[in-house]
């Protein structure tokens, strides 16, 4: 483990979390727009599997942990 590599403490790791009501264009585009190489392995799970893993894969690079609630969303 390097020193640049930071874990969420514990409180943080387990506390739940929304996503924000509002957010403009260009925020969608920088924090939500998958590359090629996420297209490729989303494309391995069944179909109907697709969506809430590209949406995890997002949330976790965003945010540092999975999104609890993704009904909501």
């Amino acid at each position: 483990m390097t020193t640049k590599e930071i874990f969420l403490s514990k409180n943080k790791r387990y506390k739940l979390f929304s996503l924000p009501q509002q957010f403009s264009d260009e925020e969608m585009i920088k924090d939500w727009t998958l590359s090629i190489s996420d297209l490729e392995e989303i494309r391995k799970y069944r179909k109907n599997s697709r969506l809430y893993i590209a949406i995890q894969l997002c949330t976790v690079r965003l945010y540092g942990r999975f999104l609890a609630k993704i009904e909501e969303l």
